[in-house]
């Protein structure tokens, strides 16, 4: 059925004019090139085309993201590796590795206001806690890749198919970050335990200061460690939790080892795993937690205090993402009280008690610090000073939720996503039938309904394609696993194939800048962020040069409410766009005032030694009050300025 409604809408809608065929050109040229390579390494090394493949892409990464960024972020594994296996022993290592970040991202949140982030911290110690328990972490290691190379052996050539898709969607890890709420938000904490070892959320600058924060806390201890950005590697690690746990997740519910691969490739065909994978955003973290979540509550029934500790500790680590993240997380939840037998009632409470611990951080910061501990969500009950007395939603995507809305999401993603046609890929129509299918067999029914539901609950208050994407991730899981562990005819696994290559035939819309070229512009600068900087963010051109130029005193003003890119600069970033609503209102009360001289006030008040702004965009008054400050222009970078104010008096200019 889903294939047959699949080919009507391709018939009767534009999708395939929509096809880039030039950006598909050049994933495909790129796989033949390591495919080849792969082939080769297998002649002389005797190695299979998987592991080939692996070793590969590996091997890319450090090439466009550098080496102490990829070094620092495999310490972080370790330790991670590490604290997992000391809270739960005898599990999978991708799980104790997932356990850990999250118990890390925890320990870290709940000090993040301390000045103890520094590399001379973070270096030392988990140096030292890797040399503790290297002989334990050797044998893991060892054991885990000779449970890879039984699981290539058994399905070889599957296996290579899906090394490669998750190869493809792993080139956007290559990428610098250049995503919008990235910019604008998610560097600003990395940033500032980079240069300042504590974070200082100040609300008033940046509405989304409290929000949940674990996965940028897990981005910032790499970068903290290598004194760079580190978002490539790091994204690379939820890729391989993705994977792991959609292989884990097909075992637990019968499928055979053809089809755990192919459950692995059909997710990372999505072409939102890609453009996740670009990005900071929390959907592709989320979505490798929640595939493990539910791969225990698949698993036998199991009442240990370990198995509710370790799910609470999943559940927390969601709580800590996103808090619609953790609204994902409810069906399986339920999915496990019904499925496993329950501890007592004390240990209850400390299950619950260790989910709130992994989870709770920013939320209690943000109740003492703003007094709306989901700030700005929700502020119509919680009445934070912070931001407008209403409760927070972005009303562009409240198009309508219905019955077919899996239709529009995959022909019409354009108007669910920041993004082209072809964002969902074809898996909520070509994989429909398969998941009747799991409906209809008792040993997948009960997750195909809890895809359905993770799938559903984001998109009820809004219809953002993002938020339908760790739904998305299940459903394709568990569709493929409905087809059991018997034999498969060779034109149903032509069937699944296909859709994961018309699925990767879209993957440069899961975000715009792939769509544009970005993944061609990265492998011609070979690795230098500038030229692609230059293209799509030359603020952060000009955020290079402030930094290095040496002059730390005073604020920056991202003068453009467009592009308001100032989350690099952390505690001196500034802008006048909605993410800073005081700000917001005195520049538009200053543009009341056509002399320029409120401006000037507003700039002297914030202590701005630093303005960037689009030539274009600006004011005749801010332009004014440029001239009354003897601002004087320092740089340009691909149609931005970077303006100098003098510094005040008895602060002389470095």
């Amino acid at each position: 059925m889903g294939p047959l409604l699949l080919l009507i809408g391709l018939a009767i809608t534009p999708l395939l004019k929509s096809l880039p065929s030039g950006r598909f050109g050049e994933l495909v040229a790129l796989g033949l090139l390591t495919c080849a390579l792969a082939w080769l390494m297998r002649r002389l090394r005797g190695w299979s085309m998987a592991s080939g493949l692996a070793v590969l892409w590996i091997l890319l990464l450090p090439l466009f993201t550098g080496v102490f960024p990829l070094l620092a972020t495999v310490l972080l594994l370790l330790v991670a590796i590490v604290i997992g296996q000391a809270l739960f022993v005898q599990r999978p290592l991708a799980l104790q590795a997932m356990a850990g970040l999250l118990g890390l991202s925890a320990v870290l949140g709940w000090t993040l206001l301390v000045p103890i982030h520094f590399r001379w911290v973070y270096l030392p110690v988990g140096l030292a806690v890797v040399i503790w328990r290297r002989s334990l972490l050797w044998s893991s290691l060892r054991a885990g890749v000779a449970q890879w190379r039984q699981s290539v052996a058994d399905a070889p050539r599957s296996a290579a198919f899906a090394v490669l898709v998750v190869g493809l969607a792993s080139t956007a890890c290559w990428l610098p970050t250049l995503q919008y709420d990235d910019l604008t938000y998610h560097l600003r904490l990395p940033w500032q335990l980079l240069e300042q070892g504590v974070y200082q959320p100040v609300p008033q600058h940046q509405i989304w200061a409290l929000a949940p924060w674990a996965t940028d806390i897990i981005q910032a201890v790499p970068q903290v460690i290598a004194g760079a950005e580190s978002r490539g590697p790091v994204n690379a690690i939820w890729l391989l939790l993705l994977a792991t746990g959609a292989w884990q997740l097909a075992a637990q519910l019968g499928a055979s080892v053809l089809l755990r691969w192919l459950a692995v490739a059909m997710v990372a065909s999505l072409p939102l795993t890609a453009g996740l994978a670009g990005g900071m955003q929390t959907e592709l973290p989320t979505a490798a937690v929640l595939l493990w979540m539910c791969a225990l509550a698949a698993a036998p029934r199991d009442g240990r205090l370990s198995n509710w500790m370790l799910l609470a500790v999943l559940a927390g680590g969601l709580l800590a993402m996103k808090s619609m993240s953790a609204v994902m997380a409810l069906p399986v939840l339920a999915w496990a009280l019904i499925r496993h037998p329950w501890p007592s009632l004390p240990r209850i409470g400390l299950v619950l008690l260790a989910g709130l611990l992994v989870g709770g951080a920013n939320y209690v910061f943000a109740q003492w610090i703003a007094g709306n501990p989901v700030l700005p969500l929700f502020n119509g009950i919680f009445q934070s000073p912070y931001f407008a007395p209403t409760n927070f939603i972005d009303l562009k995507y409240k198009i309508g939720f219905g019955p077919d809305l899996p239709w529009a999401l995959t022909f019409h993603s354009s108007r669910y996503f920041e993004s082209h046609d072809g964002a969902a890929g074809v898996v909520l129509i070509g994989l429909a039938g398969l998941w009747l299918l799991a409906v209809l067999r008792p040993p997948t029914r009960a997750a195909a309904l809890v895809a359905l539901a993770v799938l559903a609950l984001p998109l009820l208050p809004i219809q953002y394609l993002r938020y339908a994407y760790p739904g998305m991730a299940l459903l394709c899981v568990v569709a493929v696993a409905s087809l059991g562990a018997g034999p498969l005819r060779r034109p149903l696994i032509g069937l699944l194939v296909a859709l994961c290559v018309l699925n990767v035939s879209f993957q440069s819309t899961g975000y715009w800048m792939l769509r544009s070229g970005a993944l061609k512009d990265t492998l011609k600068a070979a690795g230098r962020d500038a030229p692609l900087f230059q293209r799509f963010a030359p603020e952060r051109t000009l955020a290079a040069a402030i930094r290095a130029s040496g002059e730390d005193e005073g604020t920056v003003l991202l003068l453009d409410p467009g592009d308001p890119f100032f989350a690099e600069f952390g505690t001196r970033g500034r802008t006048i766009s909605w993410y800073s609503p005081s700000l917001q209102a005195a520049a538009a009360n200053a543009e009341l005032d056509p002399s320029g001289k409120r401006w000037l006030a507003m700039l002297q008040q914030q202590q701005v030694r630093h303005v960037i702004l689009r030539g274009e965009a600006l004011t005749p008054s801010q332009k004014l009050a440029l001239e009354l400050a003897g601002a004087h222009l320092r740089e340009e970078a691909g149609g931005r300025q970077w303006w100098s104010l003098p510094a005040p008096p008895g602060k002389p200019s470095r």
